[in-house]
């Protein structure tokens, strides 16, 4: 059976009030095809996991998508913060559960294994584990008696990830790149996973090269064919992040007049192609132009 879908079939298996793990480094390989979906359904109360978020959780927290964010660090790396989030924090509309980043990792691996929880040394000597007495809890190592601290399970309601491709049954491949922590474990962690990718193939190319299928078909519940998905972050090696998109960004979201503005104006664009001519096609085209000076 074809798991291909539209976006907005795929964002019909997200909810209000659900819990959403989202691929996110900063300014790297947020599957921002979906995030902008998210919003065009109007979607409220989410709660949004991220390892590293960066411009598609500002975007959610600037349009009221999203209460509650769990992770270490919402920021754009280079181009500063994120204004709708801290503003969101700030006012009180958004809560955030900050963990440190192997904090996360390892309730959302707890989650992935089936575990009850997992441990880690990072987070002690912080104020973090006192903020969450439901979720942190400090425990002797049965073996040596160290102190450790043991993270609550996490298992969030569905996955939201991108790749490089996929066929049609939903076997998911990276190619030639960084495969990040969060790849890995969400579709073990969450009930479902959504996955946009930049081209589908057939399943015979997929057999050609099976060590590059990282999540098989049974764990993914969606594919969403999105070329250039993750713009205007990056997605190595196919494309760097769009510098001048970020730039007007953060200029823009200043105001909040602007910042929304400008989301409502992307957001509009029906489908990822539109998008990219909205956007621009040469200001597209320019992120990939390293690859022919390399």
């Amino acid at each position: 059976m074809s798991k291909v879908m539209t976006p907005a079939e795929a964002a019909a298996l997200i909810a209000d009030g659900d819990h959403v793990a989202i691929q996110s480094m900063g300014t790297q390989g947020i599957p921002m095809t979906m995030v902008r979906e998210l919003i065009r359904a109007e979607r409220r109360d989410l709660t949004v996991t991220s390892v590293v978020a960066g411009i598609g959780i500002d975007w959610l927290a600037w349009k009221g998508v999203m209460s509650r964010f769990c992770g270490p660090i919402v920021s754009m790396e280079r181009f500063g913060l994120c204004q709708g989030f801290r503003r969101g924090v700030q006012a009180g509309a958004i809560v955030f559960e900050e963990y440190s980043e192997t904090g996360i990792l390892a309730r959302l691996g707890a989650g992935a294994r089936n575990l009850p929880f997992g441990i880690t040394r990072g987070m002690m000597g912080t104020d973090l584990p006192a903020l969450h007495p439901d979720t942190i809890s400090e425990i002797a190592d049965p073996f040596t008696g160290e102190t450790v601290l043991a993270c609550r399970a996490l298992k969030p309601d569905v996955a939201v990830v991108h790749a490089h491709r996929a066929d049609p049954k939903g076997n998911v491949q990276y190619v030639g790149g960084t495969i990040w922590p969060d790849v890995q474990i969400y579709p073990k962690a969450c009930g479902k996973t959504i996955v946009t990718v930049e081209e589908l193939v057939s399943e015979d190319d997929v057999r050609v090269r099976p060590h590059e299928t990282v999540i098989p078909h049974f764990a993914v519940d969606a594919v969403v064919v999105a070329p250039h998905g993750c713009h205007p972050t990056s997605f190595f090696p196919d494309y760097v992040y769009d510098e001048a998109f970020h730039e007007d960004w953060v200029a823009a979201s200043r105001d909040p007049g602007q910042a929304v503005g400008i989301i409502d104006r992307f957001c509009a664009a029906e489908t990822q192609e539109e998008y990219l001519t909205l956007v621009g096609r040469e200001q597209v085209a320019a992120t990939t132009q390293w690859r022919e000076l390399a």
